[in-house]
């Protein structure tokens, strides 16, 4: 799984990841395209050396109204991003904990500190 480190320059300008660049292919694909936008419909095809074809499709992707992701999912999400961006460890997890039990929250002041950059 990609997360953002994985975007940084220094990873995207390494040799291997150029080189791997440099095999993929994008295209537009007519069947993907005769799905429908409401689809967004992704075929991906991986040709090895030894002549064999690995392919797949997804009409969804994760995280869309028809794929939702969980709340776990969603959770292991926001925690990469939140790393990559240095927060705290204590004050992702406590968001992540206010947002799981919102419906049962009688004060939502308490998400703003949360929400806010760090004074320093």
């Amino acid at each position: 799984k990609a997360g953002l480190s994985e975007f940084s320059d220094p990873v995207v300008q390494s040799a291997d990841v150029q080189e791997m660049i440099g095999r993929v292919h994008f295209y537009v694909e007519p069947e993907a395209e005769s799905a429908g936008f409401d689809k967004m419909t992704s075929l991906l095809r991986i040709h090895l050396r030894d002549g064999r074809v690995i392919s797949g499709r997804a009409d969804f992707a994760k995280g869309s109204p028809a794929n939702p992701m969980s709340f776990d999912e969603a959770a292991a999400k926001f925690r990469g991003c939140a790393e990559f961006a240095e927060w705290p460890r204590q004050k992702t997890e406590k968001l992540i904990t206010y947002v799981k039990t919102l419906d049962s929250t009688r004060d939502i002041s308490v998400l703003s500190p949360l929400l806010s950059a760090e004074k320093g």
